[in-house]
């Protein structure tokens, strides 16, 4: 059956608009590196199988990251630009921390880098994980762990204002404004750096650990 012919100037604008409208979609990345840790755990929290070829080689030590059993058979990098140039990725994803001088390295092979700046939050978090999404191609997926982020937090009981204490190697703690910091208080834990005036990343003698007696 043929459209009446009064269709067609609605229609043509229409198919206008979707045409439009696909061409300016990116396409997803198909070969994604990524040379920080942050964003290491944020790849492979959300990219598709076989996007992600390279994470960096902190990644898959699991002192350091929460993912590391999900690192097999990938590329462990060192962050360096020539060894990233030949992996001839079409999409870099780097930390605000990342030395400019390597970004602009990579930027100037012509590679395309993403930075993204690391968490001190939960909105921070949050914010990461859909700004991943989309430099992925993989909105959906976010949204699912952002849903799953947030049934967590509301599952949580609050610990009641027991103290906590967070001790590193070397006797560094995390104070105000760090992420972990963040998710003490969500859990309605103190945490004993902040309450020594620690701001971000900073010493926690272990004789001040003792006397403080953390729950």
């Amino acid at each position: 059956m043929r459209r009446p012919a009064a269709l067609a100037p609605c229609l043509a604008p229409l198919a206008l608009c979707l045409a439009l409208a696909a061409s300016a979609a990116p396409a997803a990345p198909a070969r994604v590196v990524s040379i920080n840790l942050c964003t290491d755990q944020l790849a492979l929290l959300l990219a598709a199988p076989g996007q992600l070829v390279s994470v960096s080689h902190v990644a898959a030590d699991p002192d350091s990251s929460a993912l590391a059993g999900a690192t097999a058979g990938l590329h462990l990098n060192h962050g360096s630009a020539e060894e990233v140039f030949l992996l001839a990725p079409d999409l870099v994803l780097a930390s605000t921390w990342t030395p400019p001088a390597t970004v602009a390295m990579l930027e100037g092979l012509g590679l395309r880098v993403a930075r993204i700046a690391p968490a001190s939050d939960i909105a921070g978090t949050r914010a990461a994980i859909a700004e991943m999404g989309r430099l992925l191609g993989r909105e959906a997926a976010a949204a699912a762990a952002l849903a799953a982020l947030d049934a967590r937090l509301a599952a949580v009981t609050p610990a009641g204002g027991r103290l906590a204490a967070l001790v590193a190697p070397n006797g560094f703690s995390s104070g105000r404004g760090s992420l972990a910091d963040a998710i003490l208080r969500a859990a309605g834990l103190r945490n004993l750096a902040a309450e020594r005036g620690i701001a971000g990343v900073g010493r926690l003698p272990l004789e001040v650990v003792v006397m403080a007696g953390p729950d």
